[in-house]
């Protein structure tokens, strides 16, 4: 309860001391599910997202902090990095959701490395046309070229990707 407690005051500081607009989670895979995610290929079934594998504490924790700051700042945005498609996740609290503004679209950025890595002939328009629209119907996503993850498991940004190409 102390942990809940700070971490929900730790948000409140952030918006009324320094008047953050926002917040981006990280890692909220890894925090919604005991197995945090890993080796888990997510297929939508309803039992992958609220089954015995859901830490029930981290997707309560992350519906308070989500109602504190759109309760305290309504025009506040949250956004969190989840990969799983937890299908309430861009729901507000008071309809039954986990109560984020967006999804971070993960799978756009690294669609772009994967195409950096082939000829521009090989490309397949309709995989490209796939990565960008998949996600849930009228769920606001933050999509975006790049990503420091890419550095972080051993890959090269757009930009080296594009420089090493001369």
């Amino acid at each position: 309860m102390q942990v809940l407690r700070f971490l929900l005051s730790n948000a409140r500081w952030w918006l009324e001391e320094y008047k953050f607009d926002g917040f981006r989670f990280d890692g909220v895979t890894s925090m919604m599910y005991t197995h945090h995610g890993l080796q888990m290929t997510f297929t939508g079934n309803y039992g992958e997202y609220f089954g015995f594998a859901t830490d029930v504490d981290a997707v309560v924790y992350l519906m308070l902090v989500n109602d504190l700051i759109h309760g305290l700042y309504p025009d506040a945005v949250s956004i969190g990095e989840d990969v799983s498609g937890m299908p309430t996740f861009c729901i507000p609290v008071p309809d039954g959701g986990v109560g984020f503004d967006y999804r971070l679209h993960m799978a756009v950025a690294d669609k772009w490395i994967e195409l950096l890595k082939q000829s521009d002939e090989s490309w397949k328009m309709g995989d490209i046309v796939h990565t960008l629209t998949n996600r849930r119907w009228l769920e606001k996503c933050v999509t975006y070229a790049e990503s420091h993850d890419q550095a972080l498991v051993g890959d090269k940004t757009i930009a080296f990707w594009l420089m090493d190409k001369v």
